[in-house]
This record gives structure tokens, C-alpha cells and sequence, in this order.
């Protein structure tokens, strides 16, 4: 009886301790949310209504994340009347700290609308209260007043993220990427790069006769008007005018030098009936075969503006006659190599496949009025073929 009453008494012991608060310390706890202030907005006098929608709209943006306590506005505009402050968008970091306190935040947060002519610029700082230490500071453009609460909702989850720890400065949505840019541009840029790519290739716009014909060497001899204009490279299709279905295409050669007056020029493949002695040579309704290859954006290295670059001119080449655009594995995989040598070599392989010019180059400046500056390749000589710089809205 003893012992039993002994196993009982033991039993109850070790149940006590694990409903003891002692136990109950070491399951997971609730994570306490952190207290945020925002204050008010400055902001140029003539949009001084921007400044005070900032604020409550990062206030009910902040507490839609469910990440973060938010103090009222109205306890924030009673702390900035009993402390007398005006509110200009600069506050010593003694009062920072004093205000922060009274409203028993962690952190306050505090920013500036600026209107830089051509955009409006949102900038945020983050400040500890016990630190006093910027935790965060982001920037971000917007064309126009429409704008204003996309930019806020994306700073204010990027925010609430870095503030609560659940996220990193560099997240956010995608529809950030393009703030400061309207999606007609990308398709307004396209059709300004075909416009340069149109009148570049004009410049080797030719018309002759066929002089001479190598087949074993598979190569042709071409004069005419402007042959010296010509470089290597160069298109050039020869037709046969004797047939009854009047001027067909037989075959496409590509210069690869002047000499003595003359295009010396060579084609991959001859036609089953050879080259026609008497033939006509034109390149004026050639359908220029272009890859885009690599373009980067100096500007912002925004990977997601570059690509949709890339599809609105890859579309819009498909829309004309003189181009016809290649898409697929090789050039996507061409657009991802650096190296000049390891792309030369893809540029042959292009050739033999029957890509003429490789587009690539860069955009640089500043968001919403950067500048490109591309480049064509020749497939068959890998060396620069035209350069092409024009202005964007992008």
C-alpha cells in the first residue's frame, strides 16, 4: 500500500511540472508585434495635399501587411501640437526620440514628396527609436499623382517587412519595376530601335549584276553602282530574269571583300541549277535574319525591364517585312553569355543556321529617360556591324 501510494505521489509531481509555468516557458512563443509611427509627409507647397494622403496611406497599408502595430494619426498630430512642431520634414534626433517615446513606438518613420520636373520622388527613412539608427531608407519614382498609392503599397510591405523581420529591403511586387514607366513606352522604344536598325542597314542598300561565278569555290563576283560602299557581311540575292514567273531568288550570298572594283561574295549552299551568269543582285527587299542577344540595363539593372523590352521588339520585328527574328534556345542562351570569345563562336553557329546580325547593347541614364546605345554584329565576321543609339521614355 505504501508503495503504491508512493508511485501516486510521484506521478502527481511530474504532471504538476509540466503544467508549471517553468514547462509551459519552453513551448514557442507569440512574437509581439512592433509599433510604428508614421509622420506626416512633407512636400512642395503646390502639392502639399500629396504629403498628407502619404501619410494615411502608408498608415492603412501598413496595417493591412498584419505585420506591424501602427499608431493613429491623430495621436501622432497630438504629439507633434504638445510638442509645438510644425512639421517640415526634419526633426532632431533628441525629439525623435523624445516623440517615440510618448507614443511608445519602436520605430518612426518619416519622409519627404519631391517633384523633379518629369516625376514625383517618394523618399521614406526608418528610424530605431533607441537607436536613433536609419533601419531603412528607400526611394522611388512615379510619373503621376495616380501612381503615388502603387508606390506606397509596395514601400509599405517592403517595410513592414524589414521592420518584423519577415522580409528583405530587396523584395516588393513586380508592378514596382515599372513606376516611372508607361507601358506604351517599351512598344514606342521598340519602334524607335527598328527605326535606327532600318536606317543603318539602308546604308548597304545595293542593286547590281552578277560578273563572275565560282561554284567549286561557291563564291560570286558582284559590281554595280555603290559596291565599295558594301562590307563583309553583307546580304546579297541573286535572282535568275529568264524564267517564265519573271525575277526569282536562287540564292543569298554574303560579301566578304572588295576587290578590284568588285563584291567578292560566298553563299553556303548552290542552287540545284547553279548560278545564273546573267542574274540581277539586290539586297532592297532582303528580309534581315536578327537575333537579339544580350542587353543590360546600367541604369537600374532591371532584368524585368530588359525582358519586356526584348518581347514588344521581338513583336514588333514580326509586324514589318525586313526583318524576321529568330527566338528560341540559341539565342536565349546567347543572350546570357559575356564572353566576347564563347559569343563569337555562337555567332558562327548562328551564321550556319542562317542568322545574319545579332542585336545587343545597353540602356543607361536615369529611369523614365534612359538612352540605348546597341550594337549589330555580323554572324560571319563576329565584328561590329552598326551601332545604333537613340533616347527612350523607358
Amino acid at each position: 500500500m505504501k508503495r503504491f501510494t508512493l508511485l501516486s505521489a510521484t506521478l502527481g509531481l511530474a504532471i504538476a511540472s509540466l503544467s508549471s509555468p517553468a514547462a509551459a516557458d519552453v513551448g514557442p512563443r507569440t512574437s509581439v508585434k512592433k509599433t510604428v509611427a508614421v509622420l506626416p509627409f512633407s512636400s512642395p507647397s503646390r502639392y502639399s495635399y500629396m504629403g498628407r494622403n502619404a501619410q494615411s496611406t502608408f498608415i492603412t497599408q501598413l496595417v493591412k501587411t498584419r505585420q506591424l502595430k501602427v499608431i493613429q494619426a491623430t495621436m501622432v498630430a497630438r504629439m507633434l501640437r504638445r510638442r509645438g512642431l510644425h512639421w517640415t520634414g526634419v526633426i532632431s534626433p533628441t525629439i525623435l526620440k523624445a516623440a517615440g517615446r510618448w507614443l511608445k513606438a519602436d520605430y518612426m518613420m518619416v519622409g519627404k514628396i519631391r517633384y523633379t520636373g518629369g516625376a514625383y520622388t517618394l523618399s521614406v527613412h526608418v528610424a530605431d527609436v533607441n537607436t536613433l539608427q536609419t533601419t531603412h531608407a528607400e526611394d522611388v519614382d512615379f510619373r503621376n499623382t495616380r501612381k503615388m498609392r502603387v508606390a506606397v503599397r509596395i514601400m509599405a510591405r517592403k517595410i513592414a517587412g524589414v521592420v518584423s523581420g519577415k522580409g528583405h529591403a530587396s523584395g516588393g511586387s513586380k508592378a514596382g519595376l515599372f513606376l516611372n514607366v508607361n507601358p506604351r513606352a517599351f512598344y514606342d522604344t521598340s519602334a524607335a530601335c527598328i527605326k535606327v536598325m532600318k536606317w543603318v542597314l539602308n546604308r548597304y542598300s545595293f542593286s547590281g549584276k552578277l560578273a563572275s561565278s565560282d561554284e567549286s569555290q561557291k563564291t560570286i563576283k558582284v559590281s554595280g553602282y555603290g559596291v565599295r560602299r558594301l562590307k563583309a557581311g553583307v546580304p546579297l540575292d541573286v535572282f535568275d530574269t529568264t524564267g517564265i514567273d519573271g525575277k526569282k531568288k536562287v540564292v543569298t550570298a554574303y560579301v566578304t571583300k572588295i576587290q578590284g572594283g568588285k563584291a567578292v561574295a560566298k553563299y553556303r549552299m548552290g542552287p540545284t541549277d547553279g548560278v545564273p551568269l546573267d542574274g540581277v543582285v539586290s539586297n532592297k527587299d532582303h528580309q534581315w535574319v536578327v537575333a537579339v542577344g544580350t542587353i543590360v540595363d546600367e541604369a537600374e539593372d532591371n532584368k524585368a525591364l530588359v525582358k519586356r523590352f526584348r518581347s514588344a521588339l521581338l513583336q514588333k520585328m514580326s509586324e514589318g517585312t525586313l526583318f524576321q527574328q529568330v527566338e528560341g534556345s540559341v539565342t536565349d542562351h546567347l543572350a546570357k553569355l559575356s564572353n566576347r570569345k564563347r559569343r563569337f563562336l555562337a555567332y558562327r553557329k548562328l551564321f550556319r543556321k542562317g542568322v545574319e546580325l545579332v542585336l545587343e547593347g545597353k540602356f543607361y541614364g536615369s529611369s523614365g529617360r534612359r538612352r540605348a546605345h546597341f550594337t549589330f554584329y555580323s554572324t560571319l565576321t563576329g565584328k561590329v556591324f552598326g551601332e545604333l543609339k537613340f533616347e527612350t521614355k523607358l
